[in-house]
This record gives C-alpha cells, structure tokens and sequence, in this order.
C-alpha cells in the first residue's frame, strides 16, 4: 500500500488480484498518485471511471507534471485512469466483467473486479479526503456542452460545492438529481457530507483541444478554489447555471435511425424549436422525425454518434436557474 501522507510527490499501483482465463495470478496495478504540501485539506481526483472518457486523464497527467509541493496547500489523491481495463480497451464498461463502475458503488471486496476497485475507493480513499473531483465525458454515446455536474443535497458542502464549481468556470454548471445515484460513488461522498464536484467534458468517445484545455484549467481552478493553490488569477467565473429537467423529458429515440443536429450544442432554444431530425434510412414511407425542444433552455447535451437506437437519448434541454 502507497504511503499517502509521505511528504513531496510519491506514486505507486493500486493494485487488485484478477485471475481470468489467460493469467491465472495477474495482478492489475492501476497508477496512483500523491503530493503533499503545506498542512491543509484532501482533494481526491478521478479520472477514467468510464474507459471512453478522455479529458479526466489527460487533465490528472497535466496536473501531476505540472505541481510542485511547494506549491500546494494540503494534499492531493490523484488516479488518472481509475477503470484502467476499460481505458485500455477504449469501452465504457469493464471488459474484465462487463460492469459500470459508476453503477457499483460503494462496491464489495469478494465481488468481481469492477466491484472490488468500487470498493477500494469507498472504503480507503474517500476516508481520506475532504473533496471528491471524478472527471467525465460523455463517452461514445453522449455529448455535452463542457459542464460541471453538482448533485442537489443538503448541508454545507452543497455551498462550497456551488463556489467550486464556479471557480472551474465550465461553460455550464449543471444542478440534478439523478434516479440512479443511490449506486454512484456521488452517494458514497454526499453521504459522509464532504465536498462532491463532478464534470461532463464533451463526449462522442473523442478529445478536443478545446476540451482537453477546459479541463486542465478548471480542475486547477477548482483545485485552487478549494484552498491548495494561490488565488491571485482565479477568473470571474461565467458559468450558466442550468437545472436537468427530469428525466421523463429528456428528447428520446423510438426507432433506430441517423440523428441530424440542426442547432449547435450549448445554445440556446425556445419551447417547441426543431432541434434535430431523424431520418429512418430503411423505410421510402417514412418522412424524417422532429426532435422539438420540451421546454425553453439550453441545449446541453446530445447523442454521441450519428446513429441512434430505440430508446436512445439524443438531446436534453436543461432550464436556467433563476
């Protein structure tokens, strides 16, 4: 086990036992790394949970070049590629045990591998730290205007979460509540009342220069926020603050059929704009769908891919808060 409160930069592997057909004793060793500063408090920082996300592990590796101890107030837990098997293989799910890590939590340590790293991090690292950064895309299947994600709840973290997320300056700062999260690691940290600050970066299962640099510089604006780096540059903070509807009014595909966007992703829509089209390419009888925005808001978030299936999201219109 890496010794977390050695002083300076030190890094090591978690590392979980994972017997499979082709390596009966292999050992997964998932890169890990620790700074300590000046006394102050602990931020863990995730990237990777879902392996199709690309801009949580480029801004860790920026992060982790780029800090001097001597720079920093406190300590920061740093994981790079946490679900490092699905980063590998370029995949949302594990294809150790095709689970989502993020539906796992807080995980069992006699369960399969996914559930095993779940619970690592819900029994050993999040004791240790004040704050709780895990930094997502949207993968293959989504696409998201650049947004940090903030559960609603109670207590004074919610606060100190809200000016967090400010400071990361995302072009949006997205409030939720999701009908999932009972068995997301956001629960697990809400639950012990520490700080919990999620993003959506992008998405399409591709890395632009434009989000890689949203990324880098929110996290250490967000970082800096929380106490561990000199404030003197931290920017005004123009978010929009924007509310998911529930989910019943996310824009969803009843056919297979190609999504075409007609409205830029990150824009603003009326109730009722035509925001998309769907054109079934197997059917002459058929004229294409219109996709129509539920409700006034901005158009935060989209399908990933041109081609969608029954049941698939292919756009969200979040409300502004007031």
């Amino acid at each position: 086990m890496m010794d977390f409160d050695a002083s300076g930069l030190s890094s090591g592997y978690l590392e979980f036992h994972n017997s499979t057909n082709v390596s009966a004793w292999q050992m997964l060793r998932v890169p890990v790394y620790c700074i300590n500063g000046a006394p102050g408090p602990t931020t863990l920082v995730l990237g990777g949970m879902h392996g199709d996300e690309y801009e949580g592990p480029i801004a860790i590796q920026h992060l982790v070049q780029g800090t001097s101890p001597d720079d920093l107030v406190g300590r920061l837990i740093l994981v790079p590629a946490l679900n490092l098997p699905a980063v590998q293989s370029g995949t949302r799910l594990s294809p150790e045990d095709g689970l989502n890590l993020n539906r796992v939590f807080p995980g069992d340590p006699q369960g399969s591998l996914t559930q095993r790293i779940a619970h690592f991090i819900s029994e050993t690292l999040i004791p240790l730290a004040d704050h709780v950064i895990d930094l997502h895309s949207g993968g293959r299947s989504l696409n998201f205007a650049p947004s940090v994600l903030l559960h609603e709840v109670e207590g004074p973290a919610m606060q100190k979460a809200l000016n967090a997320a400010k400071a990361f300056d995302a072009p949006f700062t997205v409030l939720l509540n999701e009908d999932h999260a009972d068995v997301m690691i956001d629960a697990i940290v809400e639950r012990a009342g520490k700080v919990m600050i999620a993003t959506e970066l992008g998405g399409s299962g591709i890395l632009t220069p434009t989000t890689a640099q949203i990324a880098k510089d929110g996290l250490k604006n967000c970082l800096t926020n929380l106490g561990h780096f000199d404030d003197l540059n931290q920017p005004e903070g123009t978010s929009c603050f924007v509310r998911f509807p529930e989910s019943d009014t996310y824009l969803i595909s009843d056919d297979t059929l190609l999504f075409e966007p007609l409205v830029e992703l990150g824009r603003h829509v009326s109730k009722g704009d035509v925001i998309g089209l769907g054109h079934m390419v197997d059917r002459i009888d058929v004229a294409p769908v219109l996709f129509k925005a539920p409700q006034k808001g901005w158009f935060v978030c989209t399908a990933g891919q041109g081609l969608v299936h029954r049941g698939d999201v292919v756009a969200i219109v979040a409300r502004e808060v007031e």
